[in-house]
């Protein structure tokens, strides 16, 4: 049994893999910005928790003493991602590693080392963060989770549509089947600073998808196809999101939609 530190262990990333590392018997310590109220859906019983700031290094030092491994599902979005990603790199392998922490485990996205998308960019240089530092790391790179590729769709509810990127296939996962992936590298699973790919069981393109949410949903908002610009548009129809030669044996999406209820 190791102690584990999940840092952003409170967002969805973090709290799949906060309770794969417990249900596998590991001791597990949640670094967040805000320590959840134990009734609250972001708290996962049998965790510690901890409050640290990435960037500022406030409640570093307490966060780390005593952990073997440090597993980072952080996030950040707009203008903050360069500040958390970066920075709060930097400023958590240097702590983990002064305190003796040995490995670490780096949630990322597929297409980050080939996409000019800013927060791709800011995901990318967290990554290098993590190789060049002294800790063995492991970068665990997935494809989008179920439910992000539904929130993309339900962007476009204040139009009474679903909205559906053009030229535009996922792959998507389940964040449980990361967790697993994650927690798989957090116990030495891959070579040492190595890079690691997952996604999801199947390939389809966004129209299939959103007529499967529709469908399950029982919504009646139409499918509005839509071109997204900008390097994530590109990036996404170039297919730079996919890794088909990767994919896990997982919960589809239409089998997530089930799950549901």
């Amino acid at each position: 049994m190791s102690r584990v530190l999940v840092v952003g262990g409170t967002g969805l990333a973090g709290r799949a893999v906060t309770a794969e590392a417990i249900d596998r018997g590991h001791e597990v310590v949640v670094a967040a910005r805000r320590v959840p109220d134990d009734d609250a859906d972001e708290y996962v019983a049998g965790a510690a928790y901890v409050t640290a700031d990435l960037v500022t290094g406030d409640g570093l030092e307490e966060a780390v003493d005593g952990v073997d491994v440090v597993v980072d599902t952080s996030n950040a979005v707009g203008k903050q991602a360069a500040h958390v990603f970066a920075t709060g790199a930097q400023n958590l392998v240097h702590t983990a590693a002064r305190f003796g922490v040995h490995r670490a485990v780096l949630l990322s996205v597929v297409g980050v080392d080939h996409s000019s998308y800013g927060y791709y960019r800011a995901k990318a240089a967290q990554e290098r963060a993590y190789l060049d530092s002294a800790l063995d790391t492991r970068i665990v790179r997935a494809t989008q989770f179920h439910d992000f590729v539904t929130a993309i769709f339900d962007r476009g509810r204040p139009m009474g549509a679903l909205l559906a990127p053009t030229g535009t296939r996922f792959q998507p996962i389940a964040v449980t089947d990361v967790a697993r992936v994650l927690v798989d590298a957090a116990e030495g699973t891959g070579e040492p600073d190595s890079v690691i790919h997952v996604g999801g069981p199947q390939v389809e393109t966004a129209r299939s998808l959103a007529e499967q949410w529709k469908q399950a949903s029982g919504t009646r908002r139409y499918i509005l196809p839509v071109r997204l610009g900008g390097a994530l548009g590109s990036t996404w129809r170039a297919g730079r999101n996919l890794v088909p030669e990767h994919a896990v044996d997982g919960l589809g999406y239409a089998a997530w939609i089930d799950s549901r209820g």
